[in-house]
């Protein structure tokens, strides 16, 4: 699953940080990156709109429930309002159908790929929408990305093989509207979404699947969704609601370039894991593209320091 991690980070972390304060943050990477060949297992038994609705429906109950308990549960304020509403239908809700439907057509390892791609479209929507003025060095990360996008993409279209380009394009469309969840993120800085506003969020995202899943296929079938029960546990309650609330809670205090690489490692591990679970080969064409997709992370999340470290 995408996450805000990096949007909601701290810029006051320490400079040094233990290796034990990236342990829940290295711990999450896991869970979201096994959580690409779980999906697809789900997939086998219930429609993507549903098991969407099933991950974030699961994701928002434990998350009311936890948060209870430890006393942190409450409403959004007036001015959190819309940054949930856009996290849960951008961010959740829109992101993970896209993704889901795209993998019936799309291997998990190569949908994680291009799913977490959001450079391609941040800083060119910073440009247009905020007015911000990108760096050489984060123009050179878009072209990374882009470039390795276009390798990823290009064997699909020299074939033409229409449920793959559907299922691509689906990709883009899925990494496009989280990438618009971060612009709307970024222009209102001055509010901190934390971890109590998870459960809103999830709430947020599940109410519309629920409808488009309704209208779409029908009612549920509770048969498939008791078969798949550790599937739904997987990808909400874990992969979602109770490693969304720890990371938060950590990120806080780590250095936002430390964050940024290290969600380069989701789509990493849900690659190396498809090969394992459904036998994805590691193409050239998706070993380079990650290559260049990982330098634009890296160069996205070094530019202010390597900025900082020019103007001296």
């Amino acid at each position: 699953m995408s996450a805000t991690v990096p949007s909601t980070a701290s810029s006051r972390a320490p400079a040094t940080t233990g290796f034990r304060s990236f342990l829940p943050l290295i711990g999450a990477v896991v869970i979201w990156g096994g959580n690409w060949p779980v999906m697809k297992m789900g997939l086998a038994h219930i429609s993507p709109l549903w098991f969407a609705a099933c991950r974030f429906g699961s994701a928002a109950l434990i998350s009311f429930l936890v948060l209870g308990a430890l006393r942190r549960l409450r409403l959004p304020s007036r001015q959190e309002w819309p940054l949930v509403i856009g996290v849960g239908l951008l961010q959740m809700g829109a992101f993970t159908a896209l993704a889901l439907w795209a993998l019936q057509y799309v291997p998990p390892g190569r949908a994680s790929v291009i799913a977490y791609a959001t450079a391609i479209w941040v800083i060119p929507l910073s440009s247009l929408v905020l007015g911000e003025r990108p760096s050489r060095l984060q123009w050179l990360a878009t072209a990374f990305s882009y470039a390795g996008i276009a390798v990823i993409v290009a064997p699909a279209l020299g074939g033409w093989e229409l449920h793959t380009v559907m299922g691509l394009t689906m990709l883009l469309g899925a990494s496009l509207a989280w990438s618009v969840s971060i612009i709307q993120l970024r222009a209102n800085r001055a509010i901190r979404l934390g971890a109590d506003m998870i459960p809103w969020e999830c709430a947020v995202a599940t109410v519309p699947l629920i409808a488009l899943a309704w209208l779409r296929d029908g009612a549920p079938d509770l048969g498939a969704m008791v078969d798949i029960w550790p599937v739904i546990a997987y990808t909400g309650p874990l992969a979602t609601a109770l490693t969304f609330i720890v990371v938060l809670n950590v990120t806080q205090s780590l250095p936002p370039a430390a964050t940024s690489i290290a969600m380069l490692g989701v789509p990493v591990i849900g690659l190396v894991l498809s090969t394992v679970a459904w036998h994805e080969q590691i193409s050239l064409d998706l070993s380079i593209g990650l290559a260049l997709i990982g330098m634009g992370v890296v160069t996205t999340a070094l530019a202010p320091r390597l900025g900082r470290l020019a103007a001296r």
